[in-house]
């Protein structure tokens, strides 16, 4: 059949194609399963402004196997690929260019990209035998292919779209780090995790008593969720009983979780200073106007400052410098936003546009803390990820204002040492530090 490509000429064709250049879907062996456990078993790829694809076999009964090395050389000699999940395809290629074309158009439309998913013989195979491994195996060629022409169709129209100010920050650096961060997974007591959290079927993320989890860049704020198979991994229940599903791998877990981290990053952004002492503390006593706080008013200073890093000022303390300069923020954010139409994040650049739907001040500078909050942790992981990488311990789980660590006591107190250091930041954001054989941290 003219669409699969088995031999090194229509390769060397294809190849000669590369120059319009490439959409790219790896067909892996289960749709459902997490791409850490599956294995390639066709590459699709339609030139750009082609009216047709192709399909070349891997690991499929039906065709002459192509070597992912040779698709590989094939791939790296494009300079312009898409691709619609870029994570997902770099656990098959190491294809850095790609352009992940889900990540520009929530960038772009501030919306989830919806692909055709509607080919009947591929759902029949899936409502039967959704749990095989090599589902994909199963399927003809011809329906495979299908598949994903008619995805292809269903999106062609956003490959034009503009790449946005420093999109390279999400779809390199942050794409790469989340997919690295994902290689861990976390420990489990296997039948106590399933009982307490029904994930839809084990084996989709489930390995040697290791849950794999999966981070979705695809958000407003770019803020990442982390859920897969039924389980959200950024909101793990406090009970005992979920937690306690959980160990390490290693020693202990250790979690390095940052002190009024909003806060923190608000104040730097409207430059009011802030000492080493727990944040929320300095502000009540600026509420209370007295040195000693109790436990109570800890408490009620922090719902103060939950409500004022979301834009609701208290007017009992409005006059207060922290919160003139709060208001002042939020107004010239505001102001830049009506005047030049967009507002870039700091660190990644991020562009929230007037393109945003029901738009108003304080939720404006919420989307832009969230962003800044993203894109400092991003730079942060990178540092701890390349600092871990000759390391037994690693980092396993990421939850906004805390990391993870699966610590193993061979790595060394100076290990912790190192890693408190990187979080940090010269001591402008202090953490906490919790261990625990458990997450009951």
């Amino acid at each position: 059949m003219f669409y699969i490509i088995e031999e090194e000429s229509k390769l060397e064709n294809l190849q000669r194609l590369s120059s319009l250049g490439f959409y790219v879907e790896i067909i892996s062996s289960n749709d459902n399963f997490h791409p850490k456990l599956t294995s390639t078993v066709a590459v699709y790829i339609r030139p750009l402004k082609s009216k047709r694809g192709f399909i070349i076999p891997v690991n499929h009964d039906e065709g002459i196997n192509v070597p992912k090395e040779r698709i590989s050389q094939l791939l790296l000699s494009c300079k312009n690929i898409y691709t619609y999940n870029k994570k997902e395809l770099l656990y098959h290629f190491n294809i850095q260019a790609a352009i992940d074309l889900s990540l520009l158009y929530s960038m772009i439309k501030y919306d989830r990209l919806q692909i055709s998913e509607d080919i009947s013989t591929v759902n029949y195979y899936y409502n039967r035998y959704s749990n095989f491994e090599n589902i994909n195996k199963l399927i003809p060629l011809s329906k495979l292919f299908e598949k994903y022409e008619k995805r292809y169709n269903s999106i062609e129209e956003h490959i034009d779209l503009e790449l946005p100010d420093n999109f390279n920050f999400y779809n390199n650096i942050a794409t790469n780090i989340f997919f690295l961060l994902e290689q861990s997974g976390l420990g489990i007591h296997y039948d106590e995790f399933n009982k307490m959290f029904k994930p839809k079927d084990p084996l989709y993320n489930i390995i040697d008593s290791t849950v794999l989890t999966s981070y979705n860049l695809y958000n407003v704020t770019s803020r990442p969720t982390n859920a897969f198979n039924s389980v959200n991994f950024a909101a793990i229940p406090k009970g005992r009983e979920f937690r306690s599903c959980f160990y390490p791998k290693g020693d202990t877990f250790v979690e390095l979780d940052f002190d009024g981290y909003h806060l923190r990053l608000l104040c730097e952004q409207i430059d009011y200073p802030l000492s080493d002492e727990s944040a929320h503390k300095q502000l009540a006593k600026l509420y209370f106007e007295k040195d000693e706080i109790t436990d109570e008013e800890y408490i009620q200073a922090k719902q103060i400052n939950f409500h004022a890093i979301y834009g609701k000022i208290p007017e009992k303390y409005a006059d207060l410098e922290v919160f003139t300069k709060i208001d002042k923020y939020i107004k010239d954010l505001w102001n830049e936003y009506k005047e030049n139409q967009k507002i870039l994040a700091p660190i990644s650049k991020k562009p929230f546009t007037t393109s945003l739907k029901d738009m108003h001040p304080q939720k404006l500078m919420n989307y832009v803390m969230q962003s800044l909050e993203t894109s400092r942790n991003i730079l942060i992981i990178k540092d701890v990820l390349q600092f871990l990488k000759d390391k037994k311990t690693s980092l396993v789980l990421y939850t906004y204002d805390a990391l993870l660590f699966d610590f193993y006591d061979e790595d060394g107190p100076d290990t912790l040492e190192k890693l408190r250091e990187i979080l940090e930041t010269g001591g402008k954001y202090p953490t906490h530090t919790k261990y625990a054989k458990d997450l009951s941290l």
